[in-house]
């Protein structure tokens, strides 16, 4: 593992595969890290050129202090590629990733080949504000949130996923509650101020769309509303599934993660 001083915060960082190989930068969810992309890390890491970092106040990333900005965690990447040498990548992110992606988008296109956008939003999931600012409340008072986890946990991951795979779910679990508590305020309050809906026409990457059917925080109708704002955008959705598809839906998440990287890295060859 590695770190960078990146606007004033130290975040920590991977990057791993054959140098020469197209480069692929995945941006991690709310309360997790960049542990979090285990599941595909090494088949990637295998043909690509892989960056994955602790978002702001994740992980082994510093908690500077609340509130961020959807544009400062867009700009911590801007300068943690920088810092490794990569001039533009194709950009993947889930829930909180993709919706960093989408801004990183926006302010740094020259930087963009494309984007996978998994499980995510142009407009603070739930369309309200207040649900945000409730979160922000009660973890500021609490400084904990065990009274959060059954909630998210019923979010992101089924309840078959919990049973027949308690190590990975424990391992997720964890993940949630090692978050530094000003990270996650941080992130919420970036979350609570973003919408980008109307300008997503400006963005003018390759882009794929992937969603749960079961996810009720990003929900398909979320999807639907990337996709038709930016130009050429699909949706693939995995049936039966919630949130965390990377973790939770590998077997049919996988074939379409590395089937899009495969397409538009072809592309941009020929």
């Amino acid at each position: 593992m590695s770190y960078a001083d990146i606007n004033g915060a130290r975040l920590r960082f991977e990057l791993a595969g054959p140098e020469d190989a197209p480069p692929v930068v995945l941006s991690n969810s709310l309360l997790t890290r960049l542990e979090m992309w285990d599941p595909q890390w090494e088949a990637l890491t295998a043909t690509y050129r892989v960056l994955r970092y602790d978002t702001r106040g994740h992980g082994l990333s510093e908690p500077t202090p609340a509130p961020y900005a959807m544009e400062e965690l867009a700009d911590d990447l801007a300068g943690l590629m920088d810092h490794c040498g990569i001039a533009s990548a194709h950009i993947v992110g889930l829930s909180l990733g993709g919706m960093t992606a989408q801004m990183f988008a926006l302010l740094h296109p020259r930087m963009v080949k494309s984007l996978c956008l998994v499980a995510t939003t142009a407009l603070r999931p739930s369309h309200n504000r207040a649900i945000w600012d409730e979160r922000i409340r009660h973890v500021g008072q609490e400084r904990s949130y065990e009274k959060l986890l059954h909630g998210i946990h019923d979010r992101w991951i089924s309840v078959r996923f919990r049973r027949s795979e308690p190590e990975k779910f424990e391992l997720l679990t964890q993940q949630i509650l090692s978050t530094p508590v000003e990270g996650y305020l941080g992130c919420c309050e970036a979350i609570a101020g973003y919408d980008v809906v109307a300008r997503l026409p400006e963005i003018d990457a390759p882009t794929l769309v992937i969603v749960g059917e079961e996810d009720s925080g990003t929900p398909l109708e979320d999807a639907r509303i990337i996709a038709d704002g930016i130009p050429g955008a699909t949706v693939e959705m995995i049936p039966y599934y919630r949130h965390m598809l990377n973790w939770e839906a590998q077997e049919a998440f996988d074939p379409l993660l590395f089937g899009w990287l495969e397409k538009v890295s072809q592309t941009e060859a020929a």
